[in-house]
């Protein structure tokens, strides 16, 4: 299992580098579209929206908002601080899980209000930064994929207290904290080979950076594991060999993305 997501990352990762850095605002936006239509799809099964028709309309519904959210950048900023308040309730359905899992489950109106944060914010934070800095782009994924491996081995290593065993019994904090060091690495490395004589601020804010995301990244794959296990679904897909769906790779990013852009464009 563990060389398939290896073979399979090691093929993937250089078409999303090369896609992030060399296609046009356009086709990124284009390809973007269609990740969001795969992982919507899949997103319905989880929430139990079966019918054809109604899967199509709602797909339809989030692309529409898609295009229409990052028209004004005032509109988005409203928009990212209120996803960020999504999170944060996210944060405490996780904390809560199961207890309060009746606050998700059979529930279709927040089930659907719910697809449109984690989607919606995600692609036009990603849409707007890739038109503006695509190296931004890049570095966000680094960050995601920094500290997934980070998490990763340094959980097998080392792994002992759980980190959220309702939810997710394999994460552990030795993992947490071996994910958020990696990507602490890669926001160093960042600073020193792309900033010309670099300040201690730019190490602040890179490294801070580094800390939301990898911090925010274990909370999008979290509240998608509280999803998978009220529907009962080990995975959202079969999409990707040894992956499962293009929803279990993409979850971390549904969190850190718009959260990143609100600092990036917003705040800093």
């Amino acid at each position: 299992m563990l060389s398939q997501r290896i073979v399979t990352a090691l093929i993937l990762a250089p078409i999303v580098i090369f896609g992030t850095l060399f296609l046009s605002s356009f086709w990124f936006s284009l390809v973007l579209s269609i990740m969001v239509i795969i992982a919507s799809w899949e997103y319905c099964s989880l929430i139990k929206l079966s019918l054809f028709s109604n899967k199509s309309i709602y797909i339809i519904v989030i692309l529409t908002c898609l295009f229409l959210l990052p028209i004004s950048p005032s509109t988005l900023k409203v928009a990212l601080y209120a996803t960020l308040a999504w999170w944060l309730s996210a944060f405490f359905i996780i904390l809560s899980h199961p207890k309060n899992s009746n606050l998700l489950n059979g529930n279709m109106g927040i089930g659907l209000i719910n697809g449109l944060f984690l989607f919606v914010p995600m692609a036009a934070s990603l849409s707007l930064l890739h038109s503006q800095e695509r190296s931004l782009v890049l570095l966000l994924l680094l960050y995601i994929w920094a500290a997934d491996i980070g998490a990763y081995f340094s959980g097998r290593l080392f792994g002992n207290k759980k980190l959220c065993p309702n939810v997710s019994p394999n994460k552990t904090w030795e993992g947490a904290y071996g994910g958020v060091i990696l990507a602490q690495v890669v926001a160093i490395a960042y600073v020193l080979s792309s900033i010309q004589s670099p300040t201690v601020k730019d190490f602040l804010v890179f490294c801070f950076l580094a800390l939301i995301v990898s911090l925010v990244s274990i909370l999008g794959d979290l509240f998608e594991s509280v999803l998978k296990r009220i529907s009962n679904q080990k995975d959202s897909g079969s999409i990707i060999p040894g992956h499962g769906g293009l929803l279990d790779r993409i979850d971390s990013l549904t969190a850190s993305a718009p959260i990143f852009v609100l600092f990036v464009v917003f705040v800093l």
